[in-house]
C-alpha cells in the first residue's frame, strides 16, 4: 500500500537542507520568510517519502480536505493544504511526481485515465485517486539522498475523533475501516477548544525538548536512520475527557517492541519502564478497589493464571488471561461470554474454548474486583482508563523535563537513557501515586496508595522487574 503525503518532517543535516534548498530552487519557490519555512517543511517531507519508497514507487497525495484520510491539513504546524496543493502541482509540471491517471496504461498509446474510458470502471479505482508515481529525477538519485537526514517533528498537536455508539464502532472495525474526526474548527474553535488548546501547548512543550535530543533509530543496510521529534495526542467520542493518548511515528514502527531498545537519545542507548499489568492496575487504583494480589505483587496477570486448572505453560495462560482483561475493559461488559472473533483470538470459536473464557473472567473479576465497575458509557479502556493514563504519561514527561530528563512514552511506557533509570522509575511512581490519590478524592471512592510494579528493560539487558505493594 502506498505511503500517505503528510507534511511532518524537517532537513536534520547539511546535505537534506542542501536538497531541499536545490529543488525549492529548481521549482522556483521562495526560500525566504513564512512561505520559505512552509515550503520547506513540504519538500523536506516529499524527499523523505522518496528516501523510504524510492524512485518508481507511489505516494498517495490527497487534496488536502478534512476528511477521514488527511485528517485535514489544517492541523498541521509546519503548511496548509493552499501551500501543499501548490508545491505538489509544481513537483507535477516539472515531472518529479505523475498522477495515476497519467501514467501509461496496459493499453498502448493510452493513459490510465484513457483507457479508463474504453474499457469502463477499474477494480480500486477509488484507491489511486491520489496516487502519484515518483519519477526518475536526477536530483532524486543524487547520491546525498542516501545520507540526508530528515526528522519527524512537526505532527499534529491534537485530534478528535467523532463520537460513536457501541454498535457503530463494532460496524466499523468489522469493516476495517478508519475513524472519523472532527475538523480544525469543531476541535478548537467549540467547547472543546479551551482543553483542546491546554493540550496543544502541552505537545508544543514537549516537542520543543525533543527537537533538541530526538529519538533515533539508527540506520540499518535498508533504512537510513530515523528521528523523531513529536507526537499527536489522540482523543474519542468528541470529547476531551476520552482518551488523549499520545502518538508518534515511533509508535508505529514495525516490530515495534525490538526496535525501541534499539533506540538512542543522543548516541545513548535507552531503557524502556513498563507499568506490569497496566490496565487493570490504573483501574483498580482511579476506582480505590484493592486488587487481591496481596500486599505485594509483581504481575496481576500472574494471580490470575495461578489460579487457573489448566495444562497450558505459564506464558500462554497469562496470554490468555491479558486477552480476556483487554476484551472486558475494552467493551466495558465484565460479563462478556466469549472471545472477539479475530486472529488474536487464543481460545478458538468451539464451546470448550468459550467455557475456559468464561472461566479466566470469573477468576479476574475475583482478583481485580475493580472490574464489576466497568460499563459501556464510559468507565471502560477507550473512555476513563485512556483519559486518566494519557494524563499520568503527560504528568511523568513533564515531571522529568522539569528534572532535566529527556523522556518520550508509549502509552503506559516511559522512554529514557540507560543512566536515567532510578530517576525515571521514582518519578512515574510517585506521579502515579498523586495522580490516582487525587481522582480517588474527586469521585469519593476509597483511598489505596501503592507504588506500581513496573518491568524495566534495555537492549542486551535482562528485564528487570520490580514488585508493586500497597503502601498505606
Amino acid at each position: 500500500m502506498p505511503t500517505s503525503f503528510k507534511p511532518i518532517y524537517t532537513p536534520y543535516n547539511d546535505a537534506a537542507q542542501a536538497l531541499v534548498s536545490e529543488l525549492m530552487s529548481e521549482l522556483n519557490l521562495t526560500l525566504k520568510g513564512k512561505a520559505g519555512r512552509k515550503h520547506t517543511a513540504v519538500l523536506a517531507s516529499f524527499l523523505a517519502y522518496v528516501q523510504m519508497i524510492g524512485v518508481g514507487g507511489y505516494l498517495n497525495w490527497a487534496g488536502g480536505s478534512t476528511s477521514q484520510d488527511t485528517n485535514g491539513f489544517a492541523f498541521f504546524p509546519a503548511a496548509g493544504a493552499t501551500t501543499i496543493k501548490a508545491v505538489r502541482k509544481a513537483l507535477i509540471d516539472a515531472g518529479f511526481i505523475t498522477h495515476h491517471d497519467n501514467l501509461p496504461s496496459v493499453i498502448k498509446g493510452m493513459s490510465n485515465s484513457e483507457a479508463l474510458d474504453v474499457i469502463g470502471i477499474q477494480e480500486g479505482r477509488k484507491r489511486r485517486m491520489g496516487s502519484y508515481q515518483i519519477n526518475n529525477k536526477e536530483l532524486l538519485l543524487d547520491t546525498r539522498m542516501n545520507s540526508a537526514a530528515f526528522i519527524d517533528a512537526q505532527r499534529p498537536y491534537v485530534l478528535v475523533n467523532k463520537y460513536e455508539d457501541t454498535e457503530t464502532r463494532h460496524l466499523r472495525k468489522q469493516d476495517a475501516e478508519t475513524t472519523q474526526r472532527l475538523n480544525y474548527n469543531a476541535v478548537y474553535k467549540s467547547v472543546l477548544g479551551r482543553a483542546a488548546s491546554q493540550a496543544k501547548r502541552t505537545v508544543e512543550e514537549m516537542n520543543a525538548l525533543w527537537v533538541q535530543h530526538p529519538l533515533t533509530l539508527p540506520a540499518t543496510d535498508t533504512q537510513p536512520a530515523q528521528y523523531f521529534a513529536s507526537a499527536t495526542r489522540i482523543y474519542h467520542n468528541g470529547d476531551m475527557k476520552s482518551g488523549g493518548r499520545w502518538y508518534s511515528g515511533f509508535t508505529s514502527i514495525r516490530n515495534k517492541e525490538q526496535q525501541r531498545l534499539e533506540m538512542l537519545i543522543d548516541g545513548e542507548a535507552v531503557c524502556e519502564i513498563d507499568l506490569n499489568a497496566s490496565q487493570p492496575s490504573l483501574f483498580s487504583l482511579l476506582t480505590g478497589i484493592r486488587m487481591n494480589t496481596g500486599d505485594t505483587w509483581v504481575d496481576a496477570y500472574a494471580a490470575v493464571v495461578d489460579q487457573q486448572d489448566s495444562t497450558d505453560d505459564a506464558k500462554l495462560l497469562r496470554k490468555k488471561v491479558k486477552q480476556v482483561i483487554v476484551e472486558i475493559m475494552g467493551t466495558g461488559n465484565p460479563y462478556r461470554t466469549g472471545p472477539a472473533d479475530s486472529k488474536e483470538n487464543l481460545f478458538g470459536n468451539l464451546e470448550q474454548g468459550k467455557l475456559e473464557y468464561n472461566s479466566i473472567r470469573n477468576s479476574c473479576l475475583e482478583v481485580i474486583p475493580a472490574l464489576k465497575e466497568l460499563n459501556r458509557e464510559y468507565m471502560n479502556a477507550t473512555g476513563f482508563l485512556s483519559y486518566h493514563e494519557a494524563n499520568i504519561l503527560t504528568d511523568t514527561l513533564l515531571s522529568l523535563k522539569d528534572q532535566g530528563v529527556v523522556a518520550y512514552g508509549v502509552h503506559d511506557c516511559v522512554i529514557v537513557k540507560r543512566e536515567h533509570e532510578t530517576v525515571a522509575i521514582t518519578t512515574y511512581r510517585k506521579v502515579i501515586r498523586d495522580y490516582t490519590l487525587k481522582v480517588q478524592t474527586k469521585l469519593n471512592v476509597d483511598r489505596v496508595v501503592s507504588d506500581v510494579a513496573v518491568s524495566v528493560e534495555s537492549k542486551d539487558m535482562d528485564e528487570v522487574k520490580l514488585p508493586g505493594c500497597y503502601v498505606e
